[in-house]
């Protein structure tokens, strides 16, 4: 049994949780390594990734996490913590949990977003928007959908996202977009700030295959999980499909998806 740790720096100052985290790992007999930036394009063998951080931070490592097989556990430092399972307080808790073998798999959908040469494994959404710019102005840009090669919307707007049922209660939310439940076998495509009425977010299979078409003159970016990939002028096309492999993290017995959302809700409220 051993352990990985990543640390977000920018949010634990001093290391004080990082600290605490590794004396709890080894007062437990559980080797552990920490990890930095520059190791995230390694393969990497571990039995856990406990990450410290917010939702951001466990965005920025589900490529790495999906990639070698690792399970993560997630303790919150940030403000949100949707994704995370335990707070800073409960970090001796996590490692005890995770040792007696008394977490459960909370297995998700991830979806592999390809464009020229690019391949972008993200947990949340994909998404394309408009790009601001004194030469471009506030002018509304135009994408095509393609789904398992039969045209089936063309959006008039600021862009458009498709999320996975993780990240349905992200970006996609903001915009207008459904729930999904995380055990559901669906990719939502949401519209932003669309031109029409009749539009509105739609609900497709996972096992669909996605083409992305810029069709207007307005140049947009390209992003994964809020991560920028690239810019993107008529012509250019993306594809975006369900990731080979999901992404697992280790959770309490008693998780529930729906006690997390309204709890987090409440806590965003002041409630």
């Amino acid at each position: 049994m051993n352990a990985l740790v990543y640390d977000n720096k920018g949010k634990d100052i001093n290391a004080v949780w990082l600290k605490k985290l590794i004396k709890s790992l080894d007062e437990a007999e559980i080797p552990s390594r920490v990890i930095d930036d520059d190791d995230l394009s390694k393969d990497i063998s571990a039995d856990v990734l406990f990450v410290l951080g917010g939702d951001g931070t466990i965005l920025c490592l589900n490529e790495f996490a999906n990639r070698n097989n690792i399970p993560m556990i997630g303790i919150n430092i940030g403000k949100l913590g949707f994704l995370s399972e335990f707070e800073s307080s409960e970090i001796d808790k996590a490692v005890s949990l995770f040792k007696s073998g008394e977490l459960k798999k909370d297995v998700r959908i991830a979806i592999d977003v390809f464009y020229d040469k690019i391949t972008y494994c993200a947990l949340n959404d994909v998404f394309v928007q408009r790009v601001y710019s004194e030469d471009v102005g506030c002018m509304i840009t135009e994408v095509k959908v393609a789904v398992d090669d039969t045209d089936t919307c063309s959006y008039k707007g600021d862009g458009v996202i498709l999320c996975t049922p993780t990240g349905a209660t992200a970006y996609s939310l903001s915009a207008g977009g459904s729930i999904l439940a995380p055990k559901v076998e669906a990719f939502s495509v949401t519209p932003i700030a669309v031109h029409d009425f009749n539009q509105r977010p739609i609900v497709y299979s996972s096992d669909s295959t996605f083409k992305f078409k810029i069709t207007g003159d307005v140049p947009v970016g390209l992003f994964a999980d809020g991560h920028f990939i690239a810019n993107l002028k008529k012509g250019d096309t993306f594809i975006v499909k369900k990731a080979l492999k999901p992404t697992v993290f280790l959770r309490k017995q008693d998780f529930n998806f729906f006690k997390r959302l309204n709890h987090k809700f409440r806590s965003q409220r002041g409630e």
